[in-house]
């Protein structure tokens, strides 16, 4: 009886891990649609400020004002833009390295390209579902104890 316990609260803990999974497939999906919508707005605004730039070098004219406007929204999508990208790794589980910008695993203490350390953060991420997490006490050999699986000794009370 205990077997099949076991067996369907793996499975239970299986079923979850799936539907994180498919919620964090969808997150990243929105995530990248609003990704190109802001590379389009950003496209035009360069081209704005390109035709701009263009009208007043061959009129003679200075609008600086207008100019600095387009700057300006193209500084804010760039923000944007980068605001969607981390959205994007720390749905992933991933980090940007701030020196070469290469993407990393969030656990990693370097960057895989570069060497460099990477920025740790304070707070506590998701962490994957440890599937051993059934496994038998080393000390009673217990599949439900409660022993500290964060400690070298156990510590329950077998």
């Amino acid at each position: 009886m205990a077997n099949i316990n076991e067996f369907i609260n793996t499975a239970k803990e299986l079923a979850d891990l799936a539907g994180k999974k498919a919620g964090e497939a969808v997150e990243v999906s929105k995530l990248k649609i609003n990704h190109i919508k802001i590379n389009g707005e950003l496209q035009k605004a360069y081209e704005k400020l390109g035709a701009f730039v263009y009208k007043y070098q061959k009129s003679g004219e200075d609008n600086d004002e207008l100019i600095a406007m387009c700057v300006k929204e193209i500084d804010d999508l760039m923000a944007a833009l980068e605001e969607n990208e981390q959205k994007i790794n720390e749905t992933r589980h991933k980090v940007k390295c701030t020196v070469c910008g290469a993407i990393n695993d969030l656990q990693a203490v370097y960057c895989a390209k570069c060497g460099e350390k990477l920025p740790q953060e304070t707070e506590e991420f998701y962490v994957e579902m440890d599937m051993n997490s059934n496994q038998a006490c080393d000390c009673c050999e217990q599949s439900d104890c409660e022993a500290d699986s964060d400690s070298d000794q156990p510590s329950c009370n077998c």
